[in-house]
């Protein structure tokens, strides 16, 4: 994912806008139609988004959230289970939230919170984000035992976190 395709700014939600998916490009395109719901899917390299002829910036805007809401809460739940039984822990429930400042956290009763716009980073970025908070339920804390913890699954995670501490920002694009 770079900042090369169009400024933040200038993201308007409209055809040819490039959004992203687990790092990879997505093509947005709109369909505008006589209909009263939003309708998004994904094929192969496009987001296509259907919506009535009136559909203004911040209509086409909440809708993209709820899919986005709705792939975040399917994609992690599904990697959570998986890295969950490689830890041997189990975990109550998965949320999705839209946080300023997390990427994820885990509560002591063991449930877990995500940030829908995570879903836009790289897929190996939301790997170490879903690892990192299912760790806590092994460490409460960011002790070294936590740490080394993190690294036995995700040895590149340092590259990750850097990852986001200087990408991150992209992700707020709408």
């Amino acid at each position: 994912m770079s900042s090369g395709e169009k400024p933040l700014s200038q993201l308007r939600l409209e055809s040819g806008d490039i959004l992203y998916y687990l790092g990879e490009k997505r093509t947005l395109t709109v369909i505008r139609e006589p209909r009263s719901r939003a309708r998004v899917k994904a094929v192969m390299d496009r987001l296509l988004m259907f919506v009535p002829y009136e559909a203004d910036y911040e209509w086409r805007r909440k809708q993209l959230e709820k899919w986005y809401r709705r792939e975040a809460q399917t994609v992690f739940a599904q990697k959570a289970g998986e890295y969950a039984a490689l830890l041997r822990v189990h975990f109550q429930e998965i949320r999705i939230k839209d946080q300023k400042s997390r990427w994820g956290s885990c509560s002591s009763m063991g449930n877990l919170n995500f940030n829908w716009r995570l879903l836009m980073a790289p897929e190996p970025v939301c790997d170490y984000v879903i690892i990192h908070e299912l760790c806590h339920l092994i460490h409460m804390d960011h002790s070294p035992d936590f740490w080394r913890e993190v690294e036995r699954l995700c040895p590149a995670h340092k590259e990750y976190r850097k990852w986001l501490r200087e990408q991150g920002k992209l992700l707020y694009i709408f």
